[in-house]
């Protein structure tokens, strides 16, 4: 009967990191599909990321990354926007 209980609570508190663990990914991952809608999305490479999507993760770290992106006209107006969902 012990090991019942203790099963039932070891499998709730793991279920809780579950939850709690698969919010901030996909807050995460909100984030980047709001990036990768501001990047132009041609996966060239130039940057020094693979394609747009490893840009869009930079962006999470650093903000100033947008200026690797050499194909990229108005970066300015591309980081108020970030700065504004930053907020």
């Amino acid at each position: 009967m012990k090991g019942v209980i203790y099963f039932s609570i070891i499998t709730f508190v793991l279920a809780i990191i579950i939850v709690i663990l698969n919010k901030l990914i996909n807050k995460r991952n909100e984030k980047i599909e709001t990036y990768l809608k501001l990047l132009p999305g041609i996966n060239c490479g130039i940057c020094g990321f693979v394609n747009c999507e490893g840009m869009a993760n930079a962006l999470l770290e650093d903000k100033e990354a947008i200026y690797k992106c050499k194909v990229l006209k108005d970066k300015s107006k591309i980081l108020e926007e970030l700065n504004k969902e930053k907020k």
